[in-house]
């Protein structure tokens, strides 16, 4: 018989440990990334284990108390995705007891909804969309659909070249002899980041730069800062999260002066030779959608398809109890 209960400190390191052997998990999912905001959110996290008291799967978790006093149990609002973290011994019949052994603890614990962001494919070291079927078959309303853009590297099938405009971007910002410089810090790139943030949607970046810098900190191999630079003043660029299969690009933005001379194509062209080098499967360059999906920025996507990025879809689910 499978049971679960809520994680605390003391499952540290036997909850990294088990992202680390993971078929689907990131270093997102390790404790020293998500508490780096827990003054953010209520942690609600879960572990599970067999009758023999083995780790089986985890749930990175928070809880959410709505303004109609209602509960509702998050997987996790502070990570862009992460439901259940599974190994390769995760059956299909596994999981769906997984799902029913939370929905039991939920209504014991009088909360009323379960909403489950899903693990996109492309971050998977193995098939793992045994969710998919479960939320399908307890009948979860699909809340969110985002559409996001992923280059497949080394793909020995197909190579989708790049389109004539990047091409021609990154030849300017040749031209304008723009160099390439990877840092362990984003100072520079920052207030480009904030601009452009502000001028066209007036919001902040979803990180603070003093997060951002503790997180370079803790994790020195996973995320890293490429910066196109001239005259030694950085004019684009972007921070990038390396896992086991995949590079995820974050907050690619350029100056007025860098969008004029190409220079965050020659940041993206960089990073696509690097990691094709390495030997890693995707770059996903992220959504291009607002309002849960409905809403798809056309140029945004149109700029990421032009490197030869095509659709991987981040999935949200909704779970009344």
């Amino acid at each position: 018989m499978m049971s679960l209960r809520r994680y605390t400190a003391d499952d540290a390191e036997a909850w990294d440990d088990f992202v680390e052997q993971s078929k689907n998990g990131t270093f997102l999912f390790k404790r020293q990334y998500m508490d780096y905001h827990s003054d953010r959110f209520t942690d609600h996290s879960l572990l599970f284990f067999d009758k023999k008291r083995h780790l089986i799967a985890i749930l990175p978790a928070n809880e959410v108390k709505k303004e109609d006093g209602t509960l509702w149990l998050y997987s996790h609002q502070g990570l862009t995705y992460g439901g259940f973290v599974l190994n390769t011994k995760a059956t299909m019949t596994m999981v769906l007891e997984l799902f029913q052994q939370t929905i039991s603890y939920l209504k014991n614990k009088r909360f009323s909804t379960f909403y489950y962001k899903q693990i996109p494919t492309c971050y998977h070291l193995y098939p793992a969309e045994e969710d998919e079927y479960a939320l399908w078959k307890m009948g979860a309303q699909l809340a969110v659909c985002n559409i996001s853009s992923t280059i497949s590297l080394n793909n020995k099938y197909y190579k989708v070249p790049l389109e004539t405009r990047r091409r021609r971007g990154i030849k300017k910002a040749i031209k304008y002899e723009y160099s390439i410089n990877e840092t362990s810090t984003p100072d520079e790139l920052w207030p480009i980041i904030e601009s452009n943030l502000q001028e066209r949607y007036q919001v902040k970046p979803v990180h603070t730069l003093s997060e951002m810098k503790l997180l370079m900190k803790r994790f020195p191999k996973e995320i890293k800062c490429f910066l196109a630079r001239k005259n030694n003043k950085t004019e684009a660029g972007a921070i990038v999260y390396v896992t086991k299969n995949l590079v995820h690009i974050q907050y690619p933005h350029s100056s007025h002066i860098g969008k004029q001379e190409g220079a965050l194509d020659l940041v993206y062209d960089y990073i696509i030779q690097k990691y094709t080098k390495q030997g890693l499967q995707y770059i996903d360059i992220g959504i291009s959608n607002e309002d849960c999906g409905q809403y798809l920025n056309e140029n945004l996507i149109a700029q990421k398809e032009g490197f030869g990025a095509r659709g991987i879809v981040y999935k949200q689910w909704k779970l009344n109890i």
